[in-house]
């Protein structure tokens, strides 16, 4: 090939990929087509708003759990503070041995009244 030859075909090389990459550019996105983060997250709302009821129930469970993120920490930490089964059964063997010691108290004092009526009216 002569010089003349390859200048014509280095040109012509050249004028292809120029072509090529002007193609490609007239096909990318403006600043017109390109949503700003604002319009992206309108965007994602309005999709969210719409949303079927599946979604409507989870942000209700949401509500209902108070949106705490830490919800299962916090629930264990409750639970860790209830009681133990042993302070329980404390707890009802004193309320047993009071209601015991009520009892006795009614029993004695309806007999102590029954022996005052009693002998009053035999006098």
């Amino acid at each position: 090939m002569s010089f003349d030859e390859n200048l014509i075909a280095l040109r012509q090389a050249v004028t292809h990929t120029l072509g090529v990459i002007d193609g490609k550019l007239r096909n990318k996105a403006n600043k017109t087509d390109v949503l700003t983060t604002e319009q992206i997250d309108a965007r994602i709302q309005q999709l969210i708003g719409s949303a079927p009821e599946t979604l409507d129930t989870l942000a209700e469970l949401a509500d209902a759990l108070g949106n705490n993120p830490n919800f299962a920490t916090t629930i264990s930490e409750q639970l860790a503070k209830k009681a133990s089964k042993t302070q329980v059964a404390e707890q009802e063997e004193k309320l047993s041995n009071a209601l015991i010691a009520l009892t006795d108290a009614f029993t004695n004092g309806a007999a102590t009244i029954q022996n005052s009526t009693t002998e009053q009216e035999a006098t």
